[in-house]
């Protein structure tokens, strides 16, 4: 048995992947703790979790607004020394990071400690911590075709998107059952994120009245503190009620993937990576103001392979039309799901299990 550590929280798309990781090495016998951050995100969704060890560490996001920087410095300097101090009483073999402001303080600990030091980096366009952080890396888990230059051989591996168990594809009737919905209407589900995406909430909601005429149920998940519309009823094209429902943050989201028919969603690897082990064929609008434009490099190569239309941000008064045109093509909709399979097949977390056993035991080739 070896012990591991891993730093994985500031967001959903850093925290959903590490535990995804950390339960299959629990399941294959190993210890595992998860480093997560002061942020709502974290605890919500580690409530989930109570059974994992969870370390709550200091940090903020880094800005290069002059005070913001100051204090990004004095928090990353604590939790270097915190994480330090974490993994000497821990006695753990393997730092894990999955990225974000989060994982920096532990992974300048592990280098400065000499512990392994293993990154997984989600997206198509590597952050700032894995550009930084990659000279003290063992390992550097990237996206099929991503490419690091100057790196040793063997230390770059391609592996896909930790995906947890519990996403999984459920029958429809039955999540639409779940969130309170018809199960004889179609519903168009809309994710932010989980930061939110206040363009999207907002053309959903100006939008509703039209898609309720063409017996659409919307779910719109719309990030913590941005509920500011209220939920909505009218009668749709059939005669029968529609319904649109805001929820700030949602437990369940096999369920809420499963019963939609049409996902429009922001391009982050994680919300990809679930609509692809779901099989829901989607609408992606990548962030525009995403660090590096990474979302938008998301969007294109999930759509390269089929899987999603992109639709950018500034054209969303297409949007409306495209949702129609998607939720009634049914052929399409069938090309997508069987190139969603594909893209899943990708997401092997049992792979990068299987590596980091043996990194922790000191085989790096």
């Amino acid at each position: 048995m070896s012990k591991f550590i891993i730093s994985c929280g500031g967001t959903g798309g850093h925290l959903a992947p590490g535990i995804a990781v950390g339960q299959a090495l629990i399941n294959a016998g190993h210890s595992v703790s998860f480093v997560i951050s002061q942020k709502q995100v974290d605890s919500r969704l580690m409530k989930k979790y109570s059974d994992l060890h969870t370390i709550r560490a200091p940090g903020v996001a880094f800005s290069i607004n002059p005070i913001k920087f100051a204090k990004f410095l004095r928090e990353l300097v604590k939790a270097v020394r915190f994480g330090m101090d974490t993994i000497k009483s821990g006695n753990y073999d393997v730092v894990i990071s999955f990225g974000g402001f989060n994982s920096l303080g532990f992974s300048i600990a592990a280098a400065m400690l000499d512990k392994p030091l293993i990154l997984h980096e989600a997206n198509r366009k590597p952050g700032k911590a894995t550009r930084f952080l990659g000279r003290f890396a063992k390992r550097i888990y990237v996206p099929y075709g991503v490419k690091i230059p100057r790196k040793k051989s063997g230390q770059v591996k391609y592996a896909g998107y930790p995906v947890r168990d519990e996403i999984k594809k459920l029958p429809p009737r039955t999540a639409k059952e779940f969130f309170g919905f018809s199960p004889n209407a179609n519903l168009l589900l809309v994710l932010g994120g989980s930061q939110g995406a206040a363009a999207l909430n907002e053309w959903v909601n100006n939008n509703f009245e039209r898609l309720a005429a063409e017996n659409i149920d919307v779910l719109c998940v719309c990030g913590p503190g941005k509920h500011k519309f209220e939920n909505k009823k009218t009668v749709g094209g059939d005669g029968s009620m529609r319904e649109i429902k805001f929820l700030e943050f949602c437990d369940n989201m096999a369920a809420a993937m499963s019963a939609a028919e049409l996902c429009v969603a922001r391009a982050g690897a994680g919300t990809i990576a679930e609509l692809a082990r779901c099989r829901i064929p989607s609408i992606i609008v990548p962030y525009p103001f995403a660090a590096d434009n990474h979302q938008l490099e998301n969007a294109n190569c999930f759509e390269k392979q089929g899987a999603c239309v992109v639709l950018p941000q500034n054209d969303l008064h297409k949007l409306y039309a495209e949702v129609l045109r998607l939720i009634k093509d049914e052929k399409l909709k069938a090309t997508m799901r069987k190139n969603l399979e594909r893209v899943d097949d990708l997401n092997d977390t049992s792979k990068i299990v299987r590596d980091l056993t043996n990194v922790a035991r000191g085989d790096f080739e």
